[in-house]
Protein backbone atom coordinates (compact mmCIF):
# COMPACT_ATOMS: atom_id res chain seq x y z
CA UNK A 1 0.00 0.00 0.00
CA UNK A 2 1.29 3.40 -0.95
CA UNK A 3 1.49 5.87 1.92
CA UNK A 4 -0.25 9.20 1.51
CA UNK A 5 2.28 10.91 3.80
CA UNK A 6 4.51 13.47 2.21
CA UNK A 7 8.06 14.02 3.36
CA UNK A 8 7.98 17.54 4.69
CA UNK A 9 10.58 19.44 6.64
CA UNK A 10 9.14 21.26 9.63
CA UNK A 11 9.01 24.99 9.14
CA UNK A 12 11.09 25.68 12.27
CA UNK A 13 13.88 23.30 11.37
CA UNK A 14 16.66 23.77 8.77
CA UNK A 15 18.44 21.16 6.82
CA UNK A 16 22.12 20.44 7.46
CA UNK A 17 23.00 22.16 4.20
CA UNK A 18 21.11 25.28 5.23
CA UNK A 19 22.81 25.36 8.64
CA UNK A 20 26.22 24.98 7.00
CA UNK A 21 25.45 27.77 4.56
CA UNK A 22 24.34 30.07 7.38
CA UNK A 23 27.51 29.27 9.35
CA UNK A 24 29.71 30.01 6.39
CA UNK A 25 27.95 33.28 5.74
CA UNK A 26 28.35 34.29 9.38
CA UNK A 27 32.04 33.40 9.33
CA UNK A 28 32.59 35.37 6.12
CA UNK A 29 30.76 38.35 7.59
CA UNK A 30 32.96 38.28 10.67
CA UNK A 31 36.09 38.08 8.54
CA UNK A 32 34.88 40.94 6.37
CA UNK A 33 34.27 43.11 9.41
CA UNK A 34 37.69 42.31 10.84
CA UNK A 35 39.33 43.07 7.50
CA UNK A 36 37.53 46.40 7.23
CA UNK A 37 38.50 47.31 10.80
CA UNK A 38 42.11 46.43 10.10
CA UNK A 39 42.09 48.59 7.01
CA UNK A 40 40.79 51.67 8.79
CA UNK A 41 43.46 54.38 9.33
CA UNK A 42 43.92 54.80 13.12
CA UNK A 43 43.98 58.60 12.95
CA UNK A 44 43.40 59.13 16.66
CA UNK A 45 46.25 56.83 17.63
CA UNK A 46 48.58 58.45 15.10
CA UNK A 47 47.78 61.92 16.44
CA UNK A 48 48.52 60.76 19.99
CA UNK A 49 51.77 59.08 18.97
CA UNK A 50 52.95 62.11 16.97
CA UNK A 51 52.11 64.44 19.87
CA UNK A 52 54.09 62.29 22.32
CA UNK A 53 57.08 62.11 19.95
CA UNK A 54 57.01 65.90 19.45
CA UNK A 55 57.00 66.55 23.20
CA UNK A 56 59.86 64.10 23.76
CA UNK A 57 61.86 65.73 20.95
CA UNK A 58 61.34 69.22 22.40
CA UNK A 59 62.36 68.08 25.87
CA UNK A 60 65.39 66.32 24.43
CA UNK A 61 66.47 69.44 22.52
CA UNK A 62 66.09 71.58 25.63
CA UNK A 63 68.07 69.09 27.68
CA UNK A 64 70.82 68.93 25.06
CA UNK A 65 71.10 72.72 24.96
CA UNK A 66 71.33 72.84 28.74
CA UNK A 67 73.97 70.10 28.73
CA UNK A 68 76.02 71.91 26.09
CA UNK A 69 75.86 75.08 28.17
CA UNK A 70 77.30 73.25 31.16
CA UNK A 71 80.11 71.91 28.97
CA UNK A 72 81.26 75.39 27.97
CA UNK A 73 84.97 75.80 28.60
CA UNK A 74 85.63 77.82 31.70
CA UNK A 75 89.17 78.94 32.48
CA UNK A 76 87.91 81.09 35.32
CA UNK A 77 87.78 84.20 33.10
CA UNK A 78 84.57 85.51 31.56
CA UNK A 79 85.20 88.77 29.74
CA UNK A 80 82.33 91.24 29.67
CA UNK A 81 81.45 93.67 26.91
CA UNK A 82 83.14 96.44 28.92
CA UNK A 83 86.45 94.60 28.78
CA UNK A 84 86.56 94.84 24.99
CA UNK A 85 85.98 91.12 24.37
CA UNK A 86 84.55 90.33 20.97
CA UNK A 87 83.99 87.24 18.88
CA UNK A 88 87.01 86.24 16.84
CA UNK A 89 87.20 87.75 13.33
CA UNK A 90 87.41 84.20 11.96
CA UNK A 91 84.04 83.32 13.45
CA UNK A 92 82.55 86.38 11.76
CA UNK A 93 84.27 86.16 8.37
CA UNK A 94 84.85 82.41 8.14
CA UNK A 95 88.58 83.02 7.68
CA UNK A 96 91.62 81.35 9.24
CA UNK A 97 93.72 82.75 12.11
CA UNK A 98 97.19 81.47 12.97
CA UNK A 99 98.80 81.55 16.42
CA UNK A 100 100.71 84.70 17.35
CA UNK A 101 103.55 84.17 19.84
CA UNK A 102 103.52 86.44 22.91
CA UNK A 103 105.66 86.65 26.03
CA UNK A 104 104.74 85.00 29.31
CA UNK A 105 106.31 86.21 32.55
CA UNK A 106 107.11 83.70 35.28
CA UNK A 107 107.38 84.80 38.92
CA UNK A 108 107.45 81.98 41.46
CA UNK A 109 104.03 80.32 41.70
CA UNK A 110 102.51 82.30 38.85
CA UNK A 111 102.93 82.74 35.10
CA UNK A 112 101.25 85.81 33.63
CA UNK A 113 100.33 87.47 30.34
CA UNK A 114 98.08 90.33 29.25
CA UNK A 115 94.43 90.03 28.22
CA UNK A 116 95.04 92.83 25.71
CA UNK A 117 97.56 90.69 23.82
CA UNK A 118 94.96 87.95 23.34
CA UNK A 119 92.30 90.41 22.24
CA UNK A 120 94.70 92.00 19.77
CA UNK A 121 95.76 88.77 18.05
CA UNK A 122 92.71 86.53 18.71
CA UNK A 123 94.80 83.36 19.07
CA UNK A 124 98.12 83.50 20.91
CA UNK A 125 100.79 80.98 21.84
CA UNK A 126 103.19 81.00 24.80
CA UNK A 127 105.89 78.78 26.28
CA UNK A 128 106.34 77.99 29.95
CA UNK A 129 109.90 76.81 30.84
CA UNK A 130 109.21 73.77 32.94
CA UNK A 131 111.65 73.03 35.77
CA UNK A 132 110.92 69.29 35.87
CA UNK A 133 111.42 67.07 32.79
CA UNK A 134 108.36 66.25 30.72
CA UNK A 135 107.34 62.57 30.59
CA UNK A 136 108.23 60.29 27.70
CA UNK A 137 108.90 61.74 24.28
CA UNK A 138 107.44 65.13 25.18
CA UNK A 139 110.69 66.40 26.65
CA UNK A 140 112.32 66.06 23.25
CA UNK A 141 109.28 67.34 21.31
CA UNK A 142 108.93 70.58 23.28
CA UNK A 143 112.49 71.09 24.48
CA UNK A 144 111.31 70.94 28.07
CA UNK A 145 108.69 73.69 27.76
CA UNK A 146 104.92 73.58 28.11
CA UNK A 147 103.30 75.25 25.08
CA UNK A 148 100.10 77.17 25.80
CA UNK A 149 97.39 78.81 23.73
CA UNK A 150 94.79 81.43 24.62
CA UNK A 151 91.85 82.92 22.73
CA UNK A 152 88.57 84.71 23.34
CA UNK A 153 85.75 82.35 22.38
CA UNK A 154 82.65 83.62 20.53
CA UNK A 155 80.85 83.37 23.89
CA UNK A 156 83.19 86.03 25.32
CA UNK A 157 84.99 83.52 27.54
CA UNK A 158 88.77 83.76 27.55
CA UNK A 159 90.23 80.27 27.24
CA UNK A 160 93.73 79.27 28.33
CA UNK A 161 94.86 75.73 27.52
CA UNK A 162 97.87 73.52 26.97
CA UNK A 163 98.81 73.53 23.30
CA UNK A 164 98.85 69.77 22.73
CA UNK A 165 97.05 67.39 20.37
CA UNK A 166 98.59 64.36 22.03
CA UNK A 167 97.78 61.46 19.65
CA UNK A 168 99.49 63.15 16.68
CA UNK A 169 102.14 64.92 18.86
CA UNK A 170 101.14 68.35 17.54
CA UNK A 171 101.65 71.61 19.47
CA UNK A 172 100.31 74.09 16.89
CA UNK A 173 96.75 75.11 16.00
CA UNK A 174 94.75 77.69 14.09
CA UNK A 175 91.17 79.00 14.14
CA UNK A 176 88.68 78.37 11.33
CA UNK A 177 85.28 79.94 11.85
CA UNK A 178 84.05 78.75 15.25
CA UNK A 179 86.51 75.87 15.52
CA UNK A 180 90.05 75.30 16.77
CA UNK A 181 92.00 73.17 14.28
CA UNK A 182 95.12 71.05 14.79
CA UNK A 183 97.81 71.95 12.24
CA UNK A 184 98.97 68.33 11.96
CA UNK A 185 95.86 66.11 11.84
CA UNK A 186 93.27 68.87 11.16
CA UNK A 187 90.96 67.66 13.91
CA UNK A 188 88.44 70.37 14.82
CA UNK A 189 87.03 71.38 18.21
CA UNK A 190 84.31 73.89 19.03
CA UNK A 191 85.83 77.14 20.35
CA UNK A 192 83.19 77.57 23.04
CA UNK A 193 83.26 74.05 24.44
CA UNK A 194 86.39 72.32 23.06
CA UNK A 195 84.06 69.46 22.18
CA UNK A 196 85.19 67.48 19.12
CA UNK A 197 83.62 68.42 15.80
CA UNK A 198 85.51 66.23 13.31
CA UNK A 199 88.81 64.40 12.83
CA UNK A 200 90.73 61.58 14.44
CA UNK A 201 91.76 63.22 17.73
CA UNK A 202 88.45 64.72 18.90
CA UNK A 203 88.78 63.11 22.36
CA UNK A 204 92.08 64.93 23.00
CA UNK A 205 91.56 68.69 22.74
CA UNK A 206 93.96 71.17 24.34
CA UNK A 207 93.38 70.92 28.11
CA UNK A 208 91.76 74.05 29.54
CA UNK A 209 93.48 75.54 32.59
CA UNK A 210 91.93 77.36 35.54
CA UNK A 211 93.27 80.91 35.61
CA UNK A 212 92.47 84.31 37.10
CA UNK A 213 92.11 87.78 35.63
CA UNK A 214 93.55 90.57 37.78
CA UNK A 215 93.07 93.98 36.19
CA UNK A 216 93.74 92.70 32.69
CA UNK A 217 96.52 90.30 33.63
CA UNK A 218 95.91 86.56 33.30
CA UNK A 219 97.47 84.51 36.10
CA UNK A 220 98.26 80.83 35.50
CA UNK A 221 99.37 78.71 38.50
CA UNK A 222 102.77 77.23 37.63
CA UNK A 223 101.96 74.17 39.78
CA UNK A 224 99.39 73.14 37.16
CA UNK A 225 102.00 73.43 34.41
CA UNK A 226 104.63 71.53 36.38
CA UNK A 227 102.23 68.64 37.02
CA UNK A 228 100.94 68.28 33.45
CA UNK A 229 101.02 64.72 32.09
CA UNK A 230 99.88 63.45 28.67
CA UNK A 231 96.61 61.56 28.34
CA UNK A 232 98.03 59.09 25.80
Amino acid sequence: MTSNRQNKTPANRSTPNARATTGRNSSLENKRQRFEEAGKFPLRKVVVYVSVIAVVALLGAAGYSKLQATKQVSSGVTLTAGSGATASPASVSGGSIAMTPIDMAVDGPNATFAVADVQKSTLVSMKYPRTSPLPGVWQGITGGTIPLISYVAPSGNLVVATSFCEPCKSTSFHIEGDTLVCNTCFTKWDLNTLQGVSGGCTAFPPQALTVQNQNGTIIVPTADLESWTPRV
